[in-house]
């Protein structure tokens, strides 16, 4: 081998040591987060295990949404493919109606704007299980109200600042965007929506054990009764895997109790759905893992699949959780964990127990139970600017200014005497494939071979 020979394998080497010294950690972290699509269901043993199961699958789905770790498909949409549902198209249609509307009250062109933006609202109106958090149902309210103030009727612009206060309570204006007459009629109208009368309202669904939204903010589990509803108009939405979502405009008066039964349609994929989940519980610890859960996976087209067989017996939660990769079939996690579902801390260590498959985490105390305490579980949905805006065992998120359960992270990697060992040892190495980088770049000094 001659030493020019040596010197060019030597060059190709430095480059590719550079190249990954640059490239490789984000085209590392870039496959990584293309590559980590998933999809979680909490799924019961036996039916009186059912309600239990829709509680911690809604708490393990939330988990996993807020963790930019994971890409978390939409599994609904996924099986409900192919129904038709024209409450897509009013969803549709409201879009472009809305962004008329802006485009109008941009160009001070009020009445158009008024016009585009009450047709937006009827066929948002008319579509009310798709309409989802309903974000742009409050938009279009606050254009609403902003072109009435502009145009002098200051009566119709407190109606639509009404509904927005009705939808969302916490709803602030931003100063730099609305003048300070709009906010004070703004403000006023929200103090009257917040002194109104409250009652209760009872939710039943066939099938059962299904989720509800109250204003797109999640409250629970059917069958379920809200308390201290404000009286007014109110949006309900009823969710399950396999079912098309279910919505209705509900007119509620706090003078007497609501009663809401809501039957959802199956959607396309129920059958195959049910097929597909029959035999996926029992043995989560196997590694690999049995051949149900990766044809599962791949039947869905996640790289990452996470199963929670819930079992309650009274109030008792037994619960055991896997995290796998599909391609190849890899066991990445499992735990097991039981809970007491009248415990003030559950949804605290529910999220605790889901983010210990992937992060090392401390769970919480088990705090004094009260069965006498309204349980109903509020997860990462109720907006908040503080943590007194929050129930007991949820923070504030100050990233998405939502509620979240209250689990304290476990020790910081950078507290651990062995990371500060392992960034010892990858400085001396990266220092010495720097010198040996170096020396094999310097100009040649002669053509001396070497024949071996």
């Amino acid at each position: 081998m001659t030493l020019q020979r040596f010197r060019a394998i030597g060059q190709g080497l430095a480059f590719t040591v550079l190249t990954l010294a640059v490239l490789g950690p984000s085209a590392t972290t870039a496959r990584a987060a293309e590559g980590r699509s998933t999809a979680c269901f909490a799924l019961p043993t036996d039916e009186f295990s059912a309600k239990a199961a829709a509680v911690l699958g809604h708490l393990v789905r939330e988990n996993f949404r807020r963790t930019k770790e994971f890409k978390q498909i939409d599994v609904r949409e996924l099986l409900n493919r192919g129904a038709q549902d024209p409450r897509l198209a009013s969803v549709e249609e409201a879009h472009k109606l809305l962004a008329d509307g802006k485009e109008q009250y941009d160009n001070l062109e009020l009445d158009a704007a008024i016009e585009a933006l009450t047709q937006a609202r009827e066929e948002l109106r008319k579509s009310v299980g798709r309409m989802g958090a309903g974000k742009e149902y409050v938009e279009i309210l606050l254009f609403i109200g902003a072109s009435h103030i502009l145009s002098g009727d200051s009566e119709l612009s407190a109606e639509a600042f009404r509904e927005v206060a009705m939808f969302d309570k916490r709803k602030t204006l931003d100063s730099k965007m609305f003048p300070p007459s709009m906010i004070e009629i703004f403000n006023a109208t929200k103090s009257e929506v917040a002194a109104s009368p409250v009652g209760m309202m009872q939710m039943k669904s066939n099938p059962s054990a299904s989720e509800v939204y109250l204003n797109g903010v999640y409250k629970g589990i059917t069958p379920l009764t809200l308390i201290k509803v404000p009286e007014g108009s109110h949006f309900l939405r009823i969710e399950r895997d396999g079912y098309l979502p279910w919505g209705q405009l509900v007119d509620f008066f706090a003078t007497h109790e609501e009663k809401v039964e809501a039957t959802l349609q199956a959607s396309p994929g129920l059958a195959q759905f049910k097929k597909n989940t029959k035999t996926l519980l029992g043995d989560l610890d196997d590694d690999p893992p049995k051949k149900a859960l990766v044809k599962f996976g791949q039947w869905l087209g996640v790289d990452r699949l996470v199963i929670v067989e819930v079992k309650q017996r009274k109030e008792e939660i037994s619960a055991e959780a896997v995290m796998i990769q599909v391609e190849p079939p890899k066991k990445l996690a499992f735990r097991t964990a039981t809970f007491n579902i009248t415990n003030s801390g559950f949804l605290s260590r529910g999220d605790a127990f889901f983010s210990s498959l992937y992060r090392k985490v401390k769970m919480p105390p088990v705090a004094a139970g009260d069965p006498k305490r309204d349980t109903g579980p509020r997860v990462a949905v109720a907006s908040c600017n503080s943590d007194s805006d929050c129930a007991t065992g949820e923070i504030c998120d100050s990233s998405s200014n939502q509620c979240i359960p209250y689990a304290p992270e476990g020790d910081q990697i950078y507290e651990k005497w062995w990371f500060w060992t392992i960034v010892g040892g990858v400085a001396a190495v990266g220092a010495g494939a720097g010198l040996l980088t170096w020396y094999l770049l310097q100009p040649e000094q002669g053509a001396i071979e070497f024949i071996f």
